[in-house]
């Protein structure tokens, strides 16, 4: 593994140089949505001789190589707890992706009648203070009779209006961004490259379970009242999910026929990307991002496939080196699917596939490992 170049600023000054020498682990977590950025650096403070940064200090990290750095974290400290016991000193700084005493938290009280979600968004982030609101694709044009923020804040009318529509909504700095769930793309609406997890080339370890059973729906309903019949009717999106047998329908009434299919188009996304998933570690890059797809290979049959990042995850600890951790969702591609099955029942070319099946009873011990 190649030597790991970190940086370090604190209200626009490299810091590095003093706070490397006593680092003892460092790691940032990206989520796709729903919750802020965050970072946390654990410091040895032996002698108590480190300076105790200030909360809402702007902080940004990179990580990278010889061959230069990208960065992997950029947001304002929240916390510095302090620790210390006969054995030793410690502190550990934890920082957010957005101000946390800022107005993002303060709760509103505002309607928009007939405006499109993109207008809506940028009118409640001035509210909050952010300036920079991008909803991304036909999102923006999304428009409705009625919006209204109830008494929540900006972030949490950005969550709700996100997991209605079928998006995700994340506060970075002094930016806000909604974007298509499970879309792909980043936060300028271009496409994100997938990334490769392969053993024998940067593949540490998998932790992935490709199929899960209660998740699975075969198709999303939501009610709605249909004035002009006099009566209640379904909006359904199908997922695309041919053994599900159940149906998911929604428990609240939408007021309208295009919330009720935004609200099921929503529950389908939801729907395909909880079916599977788990975790892969990889090493140390910058290259992943969530909503990107990750393509798994050299695990093992019915494992390799393409995944959905859902958390990107970096870990550097002194004397360790650094690694990045994926929560995976969505399992695509032959994820979940073990080809050797169908050829022992068929009886390939050959003969039925050497590899042996799972079923009751004693396992001989050759077929183990």
């Amino acid at each position: 593994m190649s030597q790991t170049y970190c940086v370090i600023t604190i209200d626009g000054q490299d810091v590095s140089s003093g706070i490397l020498p006593r680092l003892t682990k460092l790691s940032v977590v990206d989520k796709a949505g729903s919750s802020s950025d965050t970072c946390q650096i654990e410091l040895d403070d032996t002698g108590g001789a480190l300076l105790l940064p200030r909360t809402g200090a702007a902080i940004e990290v990179m990580l990278g190589s010889a061959s230069g750095v990208a960065i992997v974290f950029s947001g304002t400290v929240d916390e510095v707890q302090c620790q210390g016991s006969a054995s030793g000193r410690s502190m550990t700084v934890s920082a957010k992706g957005f101000d946390s005493q800022g107005k993002a938290k303060e709760p509103q009280r505002k309607h928009w009648d007939d405006k499109s979600l993109g207008n809506v968004l940028t009118e409640a982030g001035q509210l909050a203070g952010i300036g920079d609101v991008q909803v991304i694709g036909a999102l923006a044009s999304l428009t409705r009779k009625y919006w209204a923020m109830q008494n929540e804040s900006f972030l949490h009318f950005g969550e709700r209006i996100a997991r209605e529509v079928g998006g995700t909504f994340k506060i970075a700095g002094k930016r806000a961004i909604l974007a298509d769930r499970s879309g792909g793309t980043s936060a300028s609406g271009e496409a994100l490259p997938p990334v490769s997890a392969a053993w024998g080339v940067n593949l540490i370890s998998w932790d992935i379970s490709p199929i899960v059973g209660r998740p699975r729906f075969k198709a999303a309903r939501v009610r709605h009242f249909d004035t002009k019949a006099g009566k209640y009717v379904y909006e359904t999106e199908e997922i695309e999910d041919p053994e599900a047998k159940a149906d998911l329908v929604d428990r609240f009434d939408a007021p309208d026929a295009d919330q009720a299919k935004a609200r099921a188009g929503a529950h389908k996304k939801n729907a395909e990307r909880e079916r599977g998933g788990g975790t892969i570690v990889i090493d140390g890059t910058t290259t992943p991002q969530p909503e990107a797809t990750v393509i798994l290979s050299g695990a093992r049959p019915g494992v390799d496939g393409t995944y959905r990042i859902e958390t990107v995850t970096h870990d550097f600890e002194s004397g360790s080196g650094w690694i990045t951790r994926l929560e995976v969702k969505q399992p695509q591609g032959d994820a979940g699917k073990d080809g050797r099955a169908s050829k022992a029942a068929t009886g390939g070319r050959g003969g039925p596939s050497s590899a042996p099946t799972v079923e009751a009873g004693a396992v001989p011990a050759s077929n183990i490992g």
